[in-house]
């Protein structure tokens, strides 16, 4: 009866720390962790479509024809209004953009994060979506997830972005271990 016993409070404990920590996203460094990074993040556009309406046809667009652009300087693009450029990718509109590279945790801890994108996006970490938004939309957040970061350094990242027509945004937040919210900084991305 005691084994028994000793089983079930496991059973509740393991639960309880379950629920716990439900909803975090757990994290892996990139392996090995990357040497000579250099600030920004590299980008691939595909430009002039006017049928790219959800992240499927973003990532259909990319894999039939993309060119290298300007490395971006992190992932903050404020909406500017009206005919100013999305990116670095030197139009106004009808843009697909496939951004890669690190983002840099400097503590351990969880974090919270926040991206704002118009139209859509989707944000992998570690191969993870961490955020992700499949629409036509002015600049809206594309979740505020909770990651698990088990150690300092390199993350790998990837962001599909697309933006129909109008005006555009991209845009990044954090809220570190114990810290306050704000915009993840240009040097905590590299490639």
């Amino acid at each position: 009866m005691k084994k028994l016993f000793v089983a079930a409070c496991a059973a509740v404990g393991l639960l309880l720390a379950s629920v716990a920590t439900a909803g975090v996203i757990e994290l892996t460094p990139a392996s090995p962790q990357p040497k000579n990074v250099k600030s920004g993040l590299s980008v691939k556009y595909f430009t002039g479509d006017r049928q790219v309406r959800s992240l499927h046809a973003a990532k259909s667009r990319i894999k039939q024809s993309s060119k290298a652009g300007k490395p971006l300087k992190g992932l903050n693009y404020p909406d500017k209004g009206r005919g100013a450029n999305v990116l670095t990718a030197g139009i106004p509109e009808l843009v697909v953009a496939d951004i890669r590279g690190y983002i840099k945790f400097d503590t351990p801890g969880v974090y919270d994060l926040e991206f704002f994108t118009n139209d859509g996006a989707q944000v992998w970490i570690s191969g993870k979506t961490v955020a992700k938004l499949d629409d036509i939309t002015p600049c809206a957040s594309a979740g505020r997830p909770k990651v698990k970061v088990p150690s300092a350094g390199w993350y790998n990242i990837q962001v599909l972005y697309f933006q129909k027509e109008g005006t555009a945004c991209f845009e990044s937040e954090w809220k570190k271990p114990g810290g306050s919210v704000q915009l993840i900084p240009n040097s905590a991305f590299g490639h």
